[in-house]
C-alpha cells in the first residue's frame, strides 16, 4: 500500500503493482508511507488501514479479465501462495474458466465494495494513467511523463502471454458470466470486454 498526503494506492496482486510503486517513488514528496515490495504487506487492503486514509482518494489497478486469470495462475503455479508460498498445481483452462475467483479478489479488496476506489490504473495502459491521476495532486511536467513512461514493466512473469495459446473464445465467455463484477468494472474502463475470435482447431497447451 502507498498512503500519500491526498490518496491511499492498494496493490491488488498481479496488476502491474510493482510498477506502480516504483512510479510512486519518483514523487517521494507527495508520499507519507510506502510497504516494501519484498513482503506480503505490500498487499495490505484499505480496511486495515481504516484511520490512516480517512478522507482520502482510493485508487487500485486493474487488468482485463483473461490476462489476470492466467497471470495469478501461472505465479501460483511457480510460487504459491502466502503464508507457505509452495507451488500449487495450475488448474486447467476449464477450471480457471469456471473460477468466480476473480470477483471475491475485487470484494476482499474493497470490503464488499464498502471501500470502492476514486481511481482505477489499468495496467495496460499504466504509466498514462498514472500520470493522469498523480496530476491530480502535483504538476506534471514533460520530463516527469518520460520518467514515468521509462520505468517500463518490472517483474514480469515468463511465460507465453498470448490468451490465444491459453484460452478458447468459449473459456473468455464463461470467465466473463462467472465473474459479472469485474466483467461489469471491465466494461467501464475500457469499453468492452476482451474476446477471442473462433477458430479452427485447438490451441495448444490446453
Amino acid at each position: 500500500m502507498v498512503i500519500g498526503k491526498e490518496f491511499v494506492w492498494a496493490h491488488l496482486p498481479k496488476t502491474g503493482g510493482d510498477a506502480t510503486l516504483k512510479m510512486f517513488g519518483l514523487f517521494p514528496e507527495l508520499v507519507e508511507f510506502a510497504d516494501p515490495d519484498d513482503g506480503n504487506e505490500k498487499h495490505t487492503r484499505f480496511n486495515e488501514r481504516q484511520d490512516e486514509i480517512r478522507g482520502k482518494v482510493l485508487s487500485m489497478n486493474f487488468r482485463r479479465l483473461p490476462s489476470w486469470v492466467l497471470s495469478r495462475a501461472q505465479h501460483v503455479s511457480r510460487w504459491g501462495i502466502y503464508p507457505d508460498y509452495k507451488p500449487l498445481p495450475m488448474g486447467t483452462p476449464d477450471e480457471l474458466a469456471k473460477s468466480s475467483f476473480p470477483d471475491t479478489r475485487i470484494q476482499l479488496y474493497t470490503s464488499q465494495n464498502r471501500f470502492w476506489p476514486d481511481h482505477w490504473l489499468r495496467m495496460e495502459s499504466l504509466s498514462q494513467d498514472f500520470v493522469g491521476f498523480i496530476s491530480e495532486f502535483r504538476e506534471i511536467s514533460d520530463a516527469d511523463r518520460e520518467q514515468v513512461k521509462a520505468l517500463g514493466e518490472v517483474n514480469q512473469g515468463v511465460y507465453d502471454h498470448d490468451i490465444e495459446f491459453w484460452f478458447t473464445p468459449e473459456h473468455i465467455t464463461r470467465m466473463y458470466v462467472n465473474n459479472p463484477l469485474w466483467a461489469t468494472l471491465e466494461q467501464e474502463l475500457y469499453g468492452d470486454l476482451y474476446e477471442l475470435k473462433p477458430r479452427g482447431g485447438s490451441p495448444e497447451g490446453r
